[in-house]
Formats: structure tokens, C-alpha cells, sequence
């Protein structure tokens, strides 16, 4: 395949203070570091020419030797304050950017993040999800990754106030047909592509409509707690990741 333009830039946000699962990003699934998943996507991606080039965005050096010895790239290491638990994921992934051009001396397109929490995605949801993105230029400012989520009814949705519930959706009818309600669909976290002009000038990583690319509900797992991670690990070892 030859060199695509426009220029795309994976970036791989990974920092080391995450409280939900100490150490999760290092952390062993299936015999590997977390983290690995990700890198080797990325590794594909710019073997192919899908993307320009990738780094690791870490504060953490424990993470960074780690991925750096399966040949990942970490140019630089993350201020420690862009690496707190309510840090803005935009200003992390500017801050990739701006040191990434400047070692460069050139600028970038896009942006593909790619995340290490989605371990099931596999390269064939990220190409049709670049080539997509790309055949929408220079219209398309963002796009992500989502998946059906029609298990979930609306009228079914509530949240807490004290000691009583009120529903998300008001007047929603708990007992309408399901067939009868529109689908829903959930941003599964696994893929976000977006121009550099909306990073750097609007400081967003997602346009006010993006566009989508559809993943299955198998391989778009985000793991944000330890059942999460038991369920990701249980589908590597024994579930079909099978793009087909």
C-alpha cells in the first residue's frame, strides 16, 4: 500500500496514577502488559501507512521502559500535570502533538487515539475506521467509534435523587414495544479520529455531529474496573474476536 496523506498521528494516552485498577496499564492480560494491545495496533497501522507515525503518552518512566521494549515510541515523557485524574484528555493529546511536530518539524492532519482500556479491538476495525474517516475529507472534523446498544431501553433509565428515582428521559413510557423505540447507540471508546484544527484552534477532540464507523458489541469493551477486566481477559481466552 503506499504512503496515505493526509498525515495521521496515533497517540496512545497512558497514565501511571490510575486508582480504579493500581497499575492497569502494565498490568498482565493474557501473558501481556495491557498497554500492548494498543502499541501493537499502532505498530500495524504504521507498517500498512495508515497512519504516519504513533508515540506513548505517559508520565509514568515504569510505563515507558515497559512499551519500549516491545519497540514502542516515547519520544518525550507527560508533565505530571497532565497526568491527574482530572486532567482534560485534550490538553494530553495537544501536548502529544505540539512535542511530536516540533521533533518533526512538521505538522499533522489528524489524530487517531487509540486507547489501551479497548484490548478487544483488532486492525480491521481501525482501518475500515481510517479509510472511512479519510474518504470523508476534507469534509469529516471527527470521528469515533460506537456500538449498538439496543439493549438498553430508554424509558428504563433512571438516576437517583435521595431516597427516590427520576427518569432520564422524561415521559418516556416504560412499557412501549421495544421494535417501537429508536436505537441507541454507545461511544465505545475503542477509536476517536479527529483533525488537528479542532484539537489545537477549538480544543475538542469530537466535532458538534462526528461521524461513526459501527463496532460489534464482542470488541467494544471498555475496561474501567476489575469485572471489566475479568470479562476482556475471559473474552481473549475463550470468546471469537473474529472481525468477519
Amino acid at each position: 500500500m503506499k504512503s496515505m496523506k493526509p498525515d495521521i498521528l496515533g497517540i496512545i494516552p497512558a497514565r501511571g496514577g490510575s486508582k480504579g485498577i493500581i497499575g492497569k496499564n502494565i498490568r498482565q492480560m493474557c501473558g501481556k502488559p495491557l498497554i500492548y494491545y494498543a502499541v501493537n495496533l499502532a505498530q500495524q497501522l504504521k507498517r500498512e501507512n495508515l497512519i504516519t507515525d504513533y508515540l506513548v503518552s505517559t508520565d509514568s518512566e515504569q510505563i515507558a521502559n515497559v512499551v519500549k521494549s516491545f519497540g514502542a515510541e516515547v519520544p518525550f515523557l507527560r508533565p505530571g500535570h497532565l497526568a491527574g485524574d482530572n486532567s482534560p484528555v485534550i490538553d494530553t493529546i495537544i501536548h502529544a502533538v505540539n512535542g511530536w511536530e516540533k521533533n518533526q518539524g512538521k505538522k499533522i492532519h489528524s489524530v487517531l487515539l487509540l486507547q489501551p482500556t479497548n484490548p478487544l479491538t483488532v486492525f480491521s476495525d481501525v482501518e475500515k475506521a481510517i479509510l472511512y474517516y479519510l474518504s470523508l475529507q476534507p469534509g469529516a472534523d471527527s470521528l469515533i467509534s460506537i456500538s449498538n446498544a439496543e439493549h438498553i431501553r430508554l424509558p428504563t433509565l433512571y438516576y437517583k435523587k435521595g431516597n427516590r428515582l427520576v427518569q432520564v428521559e422524561k415521559n418516556a413510557v416504560p412499557n412501549v414495544n421495544r421494535q417501537k423505540i429508536k436505537s441507541l447507540f454507545w461511544r465505545n471508546g475503542a477509536i476517536y479520529l479527529s483533525r488537528r484544527d479542532l484539537l489545537l484552534k477549538k480544543k475538542r477532540v469530537l466535532g458538534p455531529n462526528p461521524y461513526y464507523f459501527e463496532m460489534p458489541r464482542m470488541r467494544s469493551l471498555t475496561i474501567d474496573d476489575l469485572f471489566d477486566w475479568e470479562m476482556a481477559e475471559w473474552m481473549m481466552k475463550y470468546g471469537s474476536r473474529d472481525p468477519s
